[in-house]
């Protein structure tokens, strides 16, 4: 009997140490790897803003082309502190998985935040930068009711009209004349809205991220999903008649009728605008505004002439010919205001990827070398062509050449756990 007791002091013992183990997720504090509870296979990263939004439970969820929720929700605590929204970055979304394999992914994670940080899926926006922009996209609103998204550096078409949705274009991204083409023809939706920025293919920085931020806030609010916050409206509103100005002053017009646009845009219904409207039709009265339009379109029409030729010569031209040409685009870029030259490098480095992942699948192992000498000289700094390379040289057993190659990744930034979970190089 006596034995019989201790055993049940014993595995109660146990029972209440490994409930009291599971923690709560602290305020201001950083969780780059939470499982999920019905499939540890699958996890996220997760940031609990100091502040709270005083009048309900908000959140962002991240998707990124490399499966790393970890980048965004590092890079956008600070703003969560301010506007005081969750961040939650998705790992289980990337550029070589299929849709239908992160929508069921995505819906386990979306099972379990709801319940576990009591959230309600109409306070919920989905974020995606390059492939995860069409995650996000493609997720909005699919067998939830998740009404916002926001996307970067890709798109891909809106079938879901119900969602209110908001563009990030930077101007030296090689996508970018694909996302302003996106914008043209979505001009008449009037729940989307592009905004534009002075940034490459990544996610955007903290000073332009802080839009979206504003944007879901304003929109709910529009949408009487939440009340007015009149210290909001009034900051932002603020804000963007300094940008306008600004821009004006430099003789920007064509940044200064999209701040317009924006503030139009962002603030309807909620403060008054129509300075912000004055102030855009004396930029449409500007002869230099309709000098740099003109300029803006003539950029891309040469932009997308380069792009074709770049794609007719890319297995037709040899190594001498793209260096050259690489290196012409980059001295251009040196002076180039209008951001064409590094969106052309950014373009035959993603031309480059592409090319070599179809390379690598349909075996064609003779085409691989010239592929990745083309996207490492176009873009030194992308650790994919490393990590590509040292792919190819383990396939030709050329295995220290594979660890030199590998090493370079790592030094460029490629993330460990590709590493460890690649077939080819998991073993090096």
């Amino acid at each position: 009997m006596k034995k019989t007791i201790v055993c049940c002091y014993f595995f109660a013992f146990l029972f209440l140490n490994a409930c009291s183990s599971e923690t709560t997720a602290e305020q201001g504090k950083i969780y780059n790897h939470l499982t999920l509870a019905k499939d540890t296979t699958l996890s996220y990263a997760l940031y609990i803003p100091k502040n709270k939004y005083a009048e309900k439970q908000l959140a962002f969820i991240f998707f990124d082309p490399h499966g790393s929720g970890e980048l965004p929700v590092s890079m956008y605590k600070d703003l969560a502190d301010e506007f005081g929204i969750i961040l939650i970055g998705n790992n289980n979304s990337s550029n070589n998985t299929e849709f239908m394999e992160i929508h069921h992914n995505f819906l386990m994670l979306l099972e379990e935040i709801k319940t576990k940080y009591k959230l309600d899926e109409k306070n919920i926006c989905l974020w995606g930068f390059s492939g995860g922009a069409k995650g996000a996209i493609y997720n909005a609103g699919a067998q939830n009711n998740i009404g916002y998204s926001i996307y970067g550096g890709s798109v891909m078409e809106i079938k879901n009209m119900n969602c209110d949705y908001l563009g990030f274009n930077g101007k030296q991204d090689m996508n970018y004349t694909d996302l302003l083409a996106f914008s043209m023809q979505n001009r008449n939706n009037p729940r989307h809205f592009q905004l534009q920025f002075n940034g490459k293919h990544a996610w955007a920085d903290t000073t332009t991220a802080k839009e979206g931020f504003r944007w879901f806030l304003l929109k709910k609010m529009q949408h009487k999903e939440l009340g007015e916050n009149k210290e909001i409206i009034s900051a932002s509103s603020s804000t963007y008649k300094k940008e306008i100005e600004k821009d004006i002053d430099e003789k920007q017009y064509t940044d200064a009728l999209l701040a317009c646009n924006k503030a139009i845009y962002f603030l309807s219904g909620l403060s008054d605008v129509s300075n912000f409207e004055t102030r855009r039709d004396f930029i449409l009265q500007q002869p230099q505004y309709k000098t740099q339009l003109q300029e803006l379109q003539q950029t891309v029409q040469t932009e997308s002439e380069l792009k074709n030729k770049y794609q007719a010569d890319f297995f037709s031209k040899d190594s001498a010919y793209w260096k050259k040409t690489i290196d012409g685009l980059r001295s251009n870029a040196k002076t180039d205001q209008s951001g064409m030259y590094d969106r052309l490098l950014g373009f035959i480095s993603l031309m480059s990827y592409s090319f070599a992942n179809r390379a690598f699948k349909e075996n064609h192992f003779n085409e691989i070398q010239q592929i990745l000498f083309i996207y490492r000289y176009a873009d030194p700094s992308n650790p994919e062509h490393a990590f590509m390379r040292a792919k190819m040289y383990v396939l030709r057993n050329q295995f220290e050449l594979a660890r030199a190659a590998l090493q370079e990744a790592l030094k460029l930034g490629v993330d460990r756990s590709r590493i460890a979970n690649d077939e080819l190089l998991k073993n090096l």
